[in-house]
């Protein structure tokens, strides 16, 4: 039958982003496979067309058959690979030419030890976007990059907060990321170590802090949250990181708190929080904020109970987006909901882009995860993604199972495509009932694109539960981090 109108375009829409064609950079991903007799792990290359580049592929160890229908029930790859699995952070060049990844079994919940095969050094390699000269630049940390607490009501038995990622400086010569290294006094601490990857210094690995021991936060319901995590180069080449600790002095009440110093671990000190509204405060929700850039936007808390507090992950919190510009602070979102978060300035410095399970359009009735835009002055909310499904979704953009579904947005839009690379569960073109997939969409919300087919979890002809789910991830943005515009 031949269709015709809005049905053939839809139709075309539907074919097109099914396809995963679309204009974006390089980003790297993991492919892991469940089965009730093997646990298989791919590292994948995408550099701007539609065929991906296989770099690793390991081999099939045992695991348990009740961790594949965990794993698949969850449908969150991106923060139970790492947890289960051998590759953790990941990073990829500004320049989308250079792959840093990590590769260990020591943390793994599934098989310690046993995942990694014989012959295969564990530790951090580099490789080309086409997937040649892989090179191994050192030893894995022995900071693990995620937190992990016991949840008898999760379907795995256990929650995490996700994989803490590689962040390159703006030259893309160094990555920054977390290990353990000696603090003030004889034992080891979390520290902030650079590695250089490019030039005659390759592989030289530099602890810039010598940082107090700070506990790890439970917060919320998901899990626990690092004491000292997530630093990240700014466009200047300085370095940030967020902790709990109370490095410099000011911070005694052990709040949420960003730090900033030099590329060679001078100068620390912390950022002040900006003062939106009194006892507001900044939402652990770990990623790249922009602290120490004078415009960014931020998710900061706000008093009073939430319309959804079973969205909630940082406690009984209302959590929305401000725009800071200096000392200016300027509130842009009013849903009152638990899980309006992750906004990225676009590479204008004139829209911000974040998720929220808000309706208000009235076009979000399920209150299912979607991606939203609006002007930095406060005007033209614009709801990107048109997400759906019968069921009301409680928990929100905090879905990790039916009803409702999570959308990750590990980075901002790409300033060379104009595009957003975004991870989810939720299933807009029928193909991704039951797992997780990377999708890219234009920053004016057309364009949406499926760019990996994983199956997600699926019973098999003898009835033993499988699953198949994509993570850890790493972007190349062609510009300043997101959020992070020029100062």
């Amino acid at each position: 039958m031949t269709l015709h109108g809005q049905a053939r375009h839809a139709c075309l829409e539907t074919c097109r982003g099914i396809g995963g064609c679309t204009r974006i950079g390089t980003f790297a991903y993991v492919v892991s496979t469940c089965t009730t007799h093997a646990f298989h792990q791919q590292l994948l290359i995408r550099h701007g067309n539609c065929d991906p580049v296989r770099v690793l592929d390991f081999p099939e160890p045992s695991v348990s058959p009740i961790l594949c229908t965990g794993i698949g029930q969850a449908r969150t790859g991106i923060v139970t690979s790492p947890l289960v699995g051998a590759f953790h952070r990941m990073g990829v060049s500004p320049d989308g030419r250079q792959v840093v990844f990590e590769v260990t079994d020591d943390f793994s919940y599934a098989a310690p030890n046993h995942l990694v095969p014989p012959g295969q050094e564990e530790g951090i390699f580099v490789v080309r976007d086409d997937g040649s000269g892989l090179r191994r630049l050192g030893p894995a940390s022995r900071d693990p990059s995620f937190r992990l607490m016991p949840d008898a009501s999760a379907p795995t038995g256990f929650r995490g907060s996700g994989a803490t990622q590689f962040s390159f400086s703006p030259d893309g010569r160094a990555v920054v990321f977390t290990d353990l290294g000696p603090g003030p006094g004889a034992d080891d601490a979390v520290q902030i170590f650079t590695l250089d990857v490019a030039g005659p210094t390759t592989g030289t690995r530099t602890q810039l802090t010598h940082l107090p021991a700070v506990p790890d936060r439970p917060v919320g319901t998901i899990g626990l949250f690092p004491g000292t995590s997530v630093p990240f180069f700014l466009p200047d080449g300085r370095i940030a990181f967020q902790s709990f600790g109370n490095l410099d002095g000011t911070n005694p009440e052990g709040n949420l708190v960003e730090f900033v110093m030099n590329r060679d671990g001078s100068d620390l000190r912390s950022v002040a929080p900006p003062v939106a509204v009194r006892g507001g405060r900044l939402v652990p929700i770990f990623g790249v904020t922009g602290a120490g850039v004078r415009r960014r936007a931020d998710a900061l808390s706000v008093p009073g109970i939430p319309v959804n507090p079973d969205a909630a992950t940082t406690g009984d919190a209302i959590s929305e987006v401000f725009f800071i510009d200096g000392k200016r602070v300027l509130q842009l979102t009013d849903f009152g909901r638990a899980d309006t978060m992750t906004p990225n300035l676009t590479p204008d410095g004139h829209h911000v882009i974040f998720v929220a399970s808000a309706d208000p359009f009235g076009t979000n009735p399920s209150g299912t995860c979607q991606v939203f835009s609006i002007g930095t002055a406060g005007s033209g909310l614009r709801q990107l993604t048109h997400f759906a499904q019968p069921e009301y979704s409680k928990t929100g953009c905090n879905a990790t199972g039916p009803p409702g579904c999570e959308i990750i947005v590990p980075g901002g839009v790409d300033p060379a495509t104009g595009t957003l690379l975004f991870y989810s569960s939720c299933d807009p073109f029928g193909a991704n009932r039951y797992g997780d997939q990377l999708f890219a969409i234009r920053a004016d919300g057309t364009g949406l694109r499926q760019l990996t087919h994983a199956r997600g979890v699926a019973t098999e002809p003898d009835g033993s539960t499988s699953s198949e789910n994509i993570g850890p991830v790493g972007i190349s943005f062609a510009g300043p981090p997101p959020g992070s515009p020029p100062l």
